[in-house]
């Protein structure tokens, strides 16, 4: 009987020895991405929602311009979420708006960055499928169709019409003659004004603007890092706003409420969320996207470039 215990328990110590380390490496769930609607044309905007666990102490964010993108570019993202965190990892909810560039079926996995300290690693989630619809109806010709040919307009010109326009234009010429002469002679009568201050010279670019210009082609964060604190801390001395302390969307809500032009609220708001994507996100857009950032820093500070 004590042999029988004996066996028994060895062959329960070495099951469970067997069975740690398989239920230990068993794999984290992968993530759930969706994308609203499932179907759009060319350039639409769709919202991008990626939900997912992680172990505590790290943090996801999206990374566009990888492989995984695919045609879909990025339009807007919003800050990482925390639903929920337990003893086992925090769910977290990531949100973007993009839009897709390629017709037909697109396949596309919005890939992440995982950040643990100071270490950063890629996720790349399961791809999800858009159905990007045509313009053009199926049976629509790919040419463009010929403008009718012109036609002729029943009637004829006054012959008095081109003798009137000469005598018109006569009669403006002589009026502007005497308005001049009078005007000079009223002038001529008054005591000449005592000669205006040379204008000042103009103020130099802000030091930030010059360093986002000398960097926005070798060290893009850093360029568009200065491009977002000069934009940020001359929105917040025009309109008096804690403009360094509020998100993109935050600081757009904010202008409008303060009063700004509702045009200018939007580009500052598009800027800034391109400084994040570029600072935070890993994004890297185009030289002559970069130079039409910088275009619009300088428009929206009223500096000349």
């Amino acid at each position: 009987m004590n042999r029988r215990m004996l066996l028994v328990a060895a062959l329960m110590a070495l099951a469970a020895i067997v069975a740690g380390p398989a239920a230990r490496a068993q794999p984290a769930p992968a993530p759930e991405v969706t994308v609203q609607p499932a179907s759009a044309r060319i350039g639409d905007h769709l919202q991008l929602t990626v939900r997912l666990a992680l172990p505590p102490g790290q943090q996801p964010e999206f990374a566009p311009g990888t492989a995984g993108w695919g045609a879909v570019e990025l339009v807007r993202l919003e800050p990482p979420r925390q639903l929920r965190t337990t003893s086992a990892g925090t769910e977290w909810l990531l949100e973007a708006v993009v839009a897709p560039f390629a017709l037909g079926d697109l396949a596309f996995s919005p890939t992440l960055a995982v950040t643990t300290g100071s270490a950063v690693a890629t996720l790349e989630p399961p791809p999800v499928t858009i159905a990007v619809l045509p313009t053009l109806l199926p049976d629509a010709p790919l040419e463009l169709t010929p403008l009718p040919p012109p036609v002729a307009i029943a009637g004829a010109e006054s012959p008095l019409l081109r003798p009137a326009l000469v005598a018109g234009t006569a009669v403006v010429v002589a009026l502007l003659i005497l308005a001049l002469v009078s005007l000079a002679r009223r002038r001529s009568r008054r005591p000449s004004p005592a000669p205006p201050a040379p204008p000042a010279a103009a103020e130099p670019a802000l030091p930030g603007l010059l360093l986002a210009e000398s960097a926005i082609d070798t060290d893009p964060v850093a360029a568009y890092r200065a491009l977002a604190a000069t934009v940020r801390a001359e929105l917040a001395r025009r309109f008096a706003i804690p403009a360094t302390a509020l998100t993109a969307a935050e600081l757009r809500a904010r202008l409008e409420a303060s009063g700004a032009d509702r045009w200018v609220a939007r580009l500052a708001g598009g800027l800034l969320e391109e400084c994040d994507a570029v600072v935070y996100a890993g994004y890297r857009p185009a030289p002559e996207r970069r130079r039409a950032d910088l275009a619009m820093a300088y428009e929206l500070i009223g500096e000349p470039q």
